[in-house]
Order: C-alpha cells, then structure tokens, then sequence
C-alpha cells in the first residue's frame, strides 16, 4: 500500500510539474521583475506549507 501512495504521488508531482512549465513557458515573455518575485514567493510558501504538514502529520509515527 506504501508503494502505492509513493507511486501516485510521483505521478502526481510530475503532472503539477508538467503543467507548472507549460503554464509558465507560456507567460514567461509577460512576466516582469514582480511577477518573478511573486512566483517565488509563492513556491517557497507552498513548500514550506508542505514540509510543515508532512512534519506535523508523520513525525509522530516513529
């Protein structure tokens, strides 16, 4: 069952990828210094969330 969760988050996190460069491939020529900075903002925030939840939820599993 754990190989399984770990195979569909893979494909998940290669889909959201995927769809993140093609999205982005397509502005890139709008974008401008804020917009850069903004992105950036935002993908740290969405990573520090994620390893914050992932924390909270499995380190009192071991």
């Amino acid at each position: 069952m754990k190989l399984h969760r770990a195979i569909v988050l893979v494909v998940m996190m290669l889909i959201a990828l995927g769809a993140f460069v093609l999205l982005t491939a397509a502005g890139i020529a709008s974008f401008d210094g804020r917009s850069l900075v903004a992105l950036v903002v935002v993908l740290v925030a969405a990573a520090i969330s994620g390893v914050a939840f992932s924390w909270k939820r499995y380190s009192r599993r071991s």
